[in-house]
């Protein structure tokens, strides 16, 4: 039976060991200057590789601010967000540009190229990363078989219904085999049914090797994830 793991903070890892967290965060204090709220205060956090992290919590207790500074929108301050023990507050446009393509996105509202079809949608990272047509079309074939995108890959975006939106961001995201993937809400638009197979497609992902953070307030998923698959979590709290 898959068990629930609390991540507790780690002392700093050692780079000779190779056992080196994708992302450590450590003791981070950061609240937004508009407001006298501490958002995160000596907050501790770290992804190693085929984790599946569930970030969780009430509103207004950080969440969207801690995805956020994992997808470098906010700077962080000196010595407290580190990838692959790099300090990130000393990236510079290019670094945090060249990181992004590290990672996987898949946001609550899709985000996708409307003038784009969805097999266009899915391989465009590959496109701009200027990878070759063969390479292009294994990888596309690759997350088809997973998600099933034969039958809307052609489709218009807007005629897509919101489950197959969030299939088409799902495979965008997982199609370059990112260091890791940040799923922000993905089921928040999504009916009961829809939420378990999105919980299903990032269950079998992080099963054949991918390292899944996952962004929600939905304790039912939470639940349901538990009771599949070893689940760490975070628990913000206001």
């Amino acid at each position: 039976m898959p068990t629930e793991t609390k991540i507790e903070e780690v002392k700093m890892p050692d780079a000779k060991s190779g056992n080196i967290p994708l992302i450590w965060i450590h003791d981070m204090t950061w609240g937004y200057d508009e407001s006298k709220k501490i958002l995160f205060k000596k907050f501790n956090f770290n992804l190693k590789k085929w984790d599946f992290t569930v970030i969780t919590g009430k509103s207004w207790t950080g969440k969207s601010t801690l995805v956020k500074f994992l997808i470098g929108q906010i700077k962080p301050y000196k010595k407290t967000l580190y990838y692959k023990m790099e300090d990130m507050s000393e990236f510079g446009d290019d670094e945090i540009q060249r990181y992004r393509r590290k990672i996987g996105i898949i946001f609550q509202d899709y985000q996708l190229i409307n003038s784009l079809t969805p097999k266009q949608n899915i391989i465009y990272p590959l496109v701009l990363d200027s990878m070759p047509l063969t390479t292009i079309k294994k990888k596309y074939d690759a997350v088809n078989n997973l998600l099933d995108i034969s039958s809307i890959e052609t489709t218009e975006i807007k005629k897509l219904s919101g489950w197959e939106k969030q299939k088409v961001a799902m495979a965008r995201a997982l199609i370059h085999a990112p260091d890791f993937i940040i799923a922000d809400e993905p089921t928040g638009n999504l009916d009961h049914e829809n939420t378990l197979q999105i919980a299903d497609i990032l269950i079998k992902a992080n099963q054949i090797g991918n390292t899944i953070v996952l962004v929600t307030h939905d304790e039912m998923l939470l639940n349901y994830l538990k009771k599949h698959v070893d689940v760490k979590t975070v628990t913000l709290w206001k």
